[in-house]
């Protein structure tokens, strides 16, 4: 009887952690990533060349890059709870600043506010998934973050995108904002366990030496591409869709088409994954994200642009479940966020260096080019695999 109870508490605990994670991240994301097709055109309205477009882009994730580390570090010693609900008040000031101010200067404050409220709400919440000892606990937790993840991406800018039809940016923000207010009452119901003894501290290594670690090498470097592939499409599609007479509806819904299409791969990844080796998986999902960037300059039809999205959402929604988990199994236990922030802090880099570079592009050789340009780099990556890929044992 006691042991019949233990087994039906710890089911009733995993199914309330579930729904925890993702009715959190679900929300967090229908904002945040509701927000940001947003800010092209939003931008773009307030007369912004293509080159501080990009600079705006970049300057969502400029100063994560130089704060994920410690950050991991600051979650491993005190929990989530805390940094989780910090997160989510740094995204709702960012929506209320958009919404506010109608200027360039208010977009540029309430990206370093939204960067920021992304990196420590995603650290923590992938912390929370790694914590726990089983490995296959472990995967269910990231594989129910990384849907979550997805369908947040999914609903986010189509909600946004006929908000933005209906009843303007400014309003549209507005309400994003309020999406935000479910995360935070929800992060009050996380525990407070804390991976890394305070005795610790002063233990602490260089974190890049974990870089040493082959596998963890090798999953942040796909983790790098695959952003490379999904975060240039978020920030540039809006403004090759408007350059031929897309409304912000119809291109919030293509963006959500390449969300969903995301979130419905990585629902059988893991079955896909136990049968098939991952870096053929992977190799080819960054092989087809290159070419359907080559195709994108190529189709002006609403059509073949959504289906070019659909597949590419495919390829993009592989990279980032299987880094993440390759990334939590390849670290000591102790030092799981501070890995984790090691794996973002690259990230970073790609999201600042690709939007500032591409944005440059784009003033001289058009929209147009940052896809032929973003397309090469990819396929690049993926003639050499033996550099971007973990591999079963």
């Amino acid at each position: 009887m006691i042991k019949r109870n233990g087994c039906a508490y710890v089911t009733k605990r995993r199914k309330i952690n579930k729904n925890l994670v993702f009715i959190s991240t679900t929300l967090f994301m229908v904002s945040i990533a509701g927000s940001r097709p947003l800010l092209p055109l939003y931008a773009d309205e307030l007369g912004a060349s293509h080159a501080e477009i990009g600079l705006i882009v970049a300057l969502f994730s400029f100063f994560p890059l130089f704060l994920s580390i410690q950050s991991g570090r600051m979650i491993d010693r005190i929990g989530v709870k805390g940094p989780l609900i910090a997160g989510v008040i740094f995204g709702i000031l960012s929506m209320l600043i958009l919404s506010i101010f109608h200027n360039l200067v208010g977009v540029y404050i309430s990206q370093i506010f939204s960067g920021f409220a992304q990196l420590v709400f995603v650290l923590s919440m992938q912390a929370y998934s790694g914590q726990f000892p089983k490995s296959k606990l472990r995967e269910y937790y990231i594989s129910v973050f990384s849907i979550a993840i997805a369908a947040g991406s999914f609903f986010g800018p189509l909600f946004s995108g006929f908000l933005t039809d209906l009843i303007g940016y400014s309003t549209a923000f507005l309400t994003l904002s309020f999406a935000l207010a479910g995360p935070l009452l929800l992060s009050l119901f996380f525990s407070e366990k804390k991976a890394m003894p305070i005795q610790e501290k002063k233990n602490e290594k260089n974190s890049f030496q974990l870089l040493r670690i082959p596998d963890l090498k090798r999953a942040v470097l796909v983790s790098s591409v695959g952003l490379l592939a999904k975060d240039t499409y978020i920030a540039f599609f809006p403004l090759f869709a408007a350059e031929n007479g897309l409304s912000p509806s119809a291109i919030g819904g293509i963006i959500a088409l390449n969300a969903g299409a995301g979130m419905f791969i990585r629902s059988f990844l893991p079955w896909v994954s136990k049968r098939v080796d991952r870096d053929v998986i992977i190799t080819t999902s960054i092989l087809v994200s290159g070419i359907m960037y080559m195709l994108n300059p190529l189709s002006n039809h609403i059509l073949w642009l959504s289906i070019l999205s659909i597949i590419l959402g495919f390829c993009t929604g592989i990279c980032q479940p299987l880094s993440i988990f390759a990334t939590i199994i390849a670290l000591p236990k102790e030092r799981v966020a501070e890995g984790l922030g090691l794996r973002l802090t690259f990230n970073k880099l790609t999201q600042v260096v690709g939007p500032l570079s591409l944005g440059s592009l784009s003033s001289v050789f058009g929209i147009a080019g940052v896809f032929y340009a973003c397309g090469a780099i990819i396929l690049i990556g993926s003639l050499h695999p033996n550099k971007f890929l973990f591999y079963k044992k």
